[in-house]
């Protein structure tokens, strides 16, 4: 177990990415802080990790609120003492033409995947810097490095996860704190659904598995002592890249 006994909070903890992350982590020691907003998930997911052998501790939060990101982060520190690695995982978005979204898109997408990343950087950070190192791993998007037609939004909020990424590894890698970027394309999940694909399509199945993206989230924080990994992209076996 190469991560025994760390501590990882994991946002949009109870499906797809964060879900597959959540075993993945745990599968190497890891204690794994769930963060979702529904409580029936996030007891499921408990129960799942309880049965394969792990431990963890769930959270219901909303990651676009500051009193709530707080809150979740204060009690994990308050109940287990720390947080080695955080994971934010939480991400909305969409297909469509650009002409057709709304104000309130915007301001949705962008609350949830920008702003929940900067919010749980803001509160993590600080216990990092107290213990002297952590991890940050940002799951973005090759949407976060080039972009898609009918993907505007969504694009603009991934190139925003992916500046934060970058400054705050520049900022706080002599702190011991490293901070990584995961960048997949297509990924065989509820969020792929759109845009001509449906469940079980065949298109869908040609996409990478969230388990493929976890193993690259464990990839990314593994201990090091002289190196740190900043961004890892991955692309299915069906796109071009």
């Amino acid at each position: 177990m190469r991560l025994k006994d760390k501590i990882a909070l994991i946002t949009g903890a109870s499906r797809g990415i964060g879900k597959a992350s959540a075993f993945a982590l745990s599968r190497e020691g890891a204690v794994v802080v769930g963060v979702a907003r529904t409580a029936a998930d996030l007891a499921a997911l408990e129960r799942e990790i309880r049965e394969a052998g792990g431990r963890g501790l769930m959270i219901e939060a909303d990651v676009t609120r500051a009193a709530s990101v707080a809150a979740c982060v204060e009690r994990a520190v308050r109940e287990l003492g720390r947080v080695d690695i955080l994971v934010n995982n939480a991400g909305i978005g969409g297909y469509r033409p650009f002409l057709e979204w709304s104000e309130d898109d915007y301001d949705r997408i962008m609350a949830t995947n920008v702003k929940g990343t900067w919010l749980f950087c803001r509160e993590v950070i600080p216990h990092m810097r107290r213990q002297g190192g952590g991890h940050i791993i940002n799951v973005a998007s090759v949407a976060g490095l080039q972009g898609y037609p009918s993907e505007a939004i969504y694009c603009a909020s991934k190139f925003a996860q992916m500046g934060l990424t970058q400054a705050l590894d520049r900022e706080f890698w002599q702190d011991n704190i490293k901070v990584s970027a995961v960048c997949p394309g297509g990924v065989e999940t509820h969020f792929a659904l759109g845009d001509g694909r449906t469940a079980g399509s065949e298109r869908m199945r040609g996409f990478s598995t969230p388990e493929d993206v976890a193993e690259a989230v464990v990839l990314a924080a593994l201990p090091r002592d002289r190196s740190r990994i900043v961004q890892i992209v991955m692309r299915p076996m069906n796109e071009a890249t």
